[in-house]
């Protein structure tokens, strides 16, 4: 059975790891889809990367990395009819030669059914995820199933063309925490995101924080780690304690390295959690302060497993108090962890994964 899993990422990764690695666009395709792999970028997202054990024939595209995208274009001595499209020729080319049995799109938006029509032959399953907004005009027609853990999604799905939905929740990979350096805690209190026009309430709390009394004092080390593509929109105090955006295994390595994560989902949840910075923290056995949802317990036992707050000051409240109590903030954290491997692990999400693929096609 192949698999193959197409995944987007921000300008900004590419233009981070690209720096971080001035060699790579001297080394083979190959070469440089291992170092992008073993990069973690969106890692709680790479199925792809752990199927081969399950008996896949597994391969990963990173689409929007444009040295390795023409290098494999190159390899292959193919091109490209229209230059300012190539993300999409490219991955098109690279699934036609492929010919997966299961296409796994991690940003249906930007691959929608347009993409899709430059396959041929389609593959036989044609699996999207997405668990944010959706812009008008995006055409889920031909997506077999589309994936999510964000309810507004799974309803808008159909609507927009999907056959199917299925909700599933990315998982953690058990063994990354051990993987990392080992660096003691050196944040306080980490919050690692984007900035953007949809989440005001976000921004308030990150400003309010970046104001308050507890983290202004002698010493303290609050990290923002923010992308934006909205820079207007990031409140000065805000702006002033940004260190820059964190991907892979440096995310990884921060919120390991923090006494305190603190996590605030996108408005357009209104009463819904369930974000992937929750599954990373815990995983990584950090303390997690998130913003209180209708459906927390459907994924953690607050005052047990994690800490929630309502309000700016009780959010104040719980850093200061937290802080100061270390040995009750690290077993909350301890349990937490327990919990994510326990019911969002990554080899339980494969399951899921793989009872979806056999669903729809019962034969493998």
């Amino acid at each position: 059975m192949k698999f193959l899993q197409l995944v987007s990422s921000y300008a900004e990764y590419g233009r981070d790891f690209l720096a971080q690695n001035p060699d790579f666009s001297s080394r083979s395709y190959a070469e440089q889809n291992a170092r992008l792999v073993e990069d973690g970028y969106s890692l709680v997202h790479l199925f792809g990367r752990y199927l081969g054990a399950h008996g896949f024939e597994s391969q990963i595209v990173f689409t929007d990395i444009e040295p390795a995208q023409k290098q494999w274009l190159k390899e292959n001595g193919l091109s490209v009819r229209r230059p300012e499209h190539w993300r999409h020729e490219i991955a098109a080319h690279q699934v036609n030669a492929a010919k997966p049995d299961v296409l796994y799109i991690t940003e249906p938006v930007g691959f929608d059914r347009r993409f899709l029509e430059l396959l041929d032959p389609k593959p036989r399953l044609i699996l999207g995820w997405k668990a944010a907004a959706i812009p008008e005009g995006t055409d889920w027609r031909d997506f077999d199933v589309i994936l999510s853990n964000f309810m507004p999604t799974v309803a808008r799905a159909r609507e927009l063309g999907a056959r199917d939905t299925a909700f599933i929740i990315p998982g953690f990979p058990e063994k990354l925490a051990d993987e990392l350096p080992d660096e003691g805690k050196f944040l306080d209190v980490s919050f690692i995101g984007s900035v953007s026009s949809e989440h005001p309430t976000r921004n308030a709390y990150l400003e309010f924080l970046a104001r308050s009394t507890v983290t202004n004092r002698d010493g303290f080390e609050l990290g923002y780690y923010i992308r934006t593509a909205e820079p207007h929109l990031v409140p000065p105090a805000v702006k002033a304690r940004n260190r820059g955006a964190l991907w892979g295994r440096g995310m990884y390595r921060a919120l390991k390295g923090s006494r305190i994560a603190i996590n605030i989902g996108i408005d357009l949840a209104k009463g819904e959690t369930g974000n992937m910075r929750m599954i990373e923290a815990t995983g990584l056995g950090t303390f997690l302060l998130t913003e209180h949802k209708d459906n927390i317990r459907d994924y953690f036992e607050p005052g047990v497993e994690i800490e929630t707050f309502t309000s700016q000051a009780e959010l104040e409240a719980k850093v200061r108090y937290f802080l100061h109590h270390e040995d009750k903030r690290e077993a909350i954290a301890a349990r937490g962890r327990a919990r994510c491997l326990r019911d969002f692990s990554m080899e339980r999400s494969l399951g899921q994964l793989i009872g979806i693929i056999r669903q729809h096609l019962p034969e493998i």
